[in-house]
């Protein structure tokens, strides 16, 4: 009596190869058979596991989110007081990757490519932009309660400002613009807090 086969691959590593994958090409150029080249995972074992194309990909972009998430963690351990070296913190943080990787945002990448006609892609990306705003929000509060923050506008409007710029800035990477440009922009953004 014969066993089925068990799974022999690592499913983060698949996911992983997975986005990457996604990030480069798009949701729409990128091929099933690509997927399993990609990821070394057989067609069925990737249906299997994942499920369809559509699921990959939303797997992908909540794995993308998840590490970003814990890229944000970091940062904030690193800044536990908040405020605006916090915000600071998190724009370096952005502007080294959108020199240094001209895919740009994933998150964003699937937004401009799907999120006004596919509404799980939409909402998996308001997610993560709404959890962004919330840092920055906090970020503005305590920057405030400390005198740091010179602007009169309301916190929520500066987060959504930032929210903004954020995304801009990692969007840019995909036009490959030169250091001395994002650091522009990043000066000039934090200067609207001071």
């Amino acid at each position: 009596m014969q066993m089925g086969r068990t799974k022999e691959f690592d499913k983060e590593q698949a996911l992983d190869a997975a986005m990457h994958l996604f990030w480069e090409r798009g949701y729409e150029a990128t091929s099933i058979q690509e997927l399993v080249d990609a990821t070394g995972v057989q067609r069925q074992s990737l249906y299997d596991t994942f499920g369809s194309k559509h699921e990959i990909f939303l797997q992908s972009l909540m794995r993308y989110q998840a590490l970003a998430g814990h890229q944000l963690s970091n940062l904030t351990k690193s800044h536990p007081r908040g405020g605006l070296p916090l915000i600071r913190s998190i724009f370096e943080s952005c502007a080294s990757q959108t020199v240094c990787d001209a895919r740009g945002c994933f998150a964003a990448n699937c937004a401009a490519e799907l999120g006004s006609s596919d509404e799980a892609v939409a909402e998996r990306v308001r997610i993560g932009r709404d959890g962004l705003e919330e840092v920055f929000k906090r970020c503005l509060v305590q920057a405030s309660a400390v005198r740091e923050l010179k602007n009169s506008s309301s916190v929520s409007a500066l987060a959504q400002f930032l929210v903004n710029a954020f995304f801009g800035l990692r969007l840019l990477a995909k036009t490959r613009p030169t250091k001395a440009m994002i650091d522009n922009v990043v000066s000039v953004t934090l200067a609207v807090l001071r």
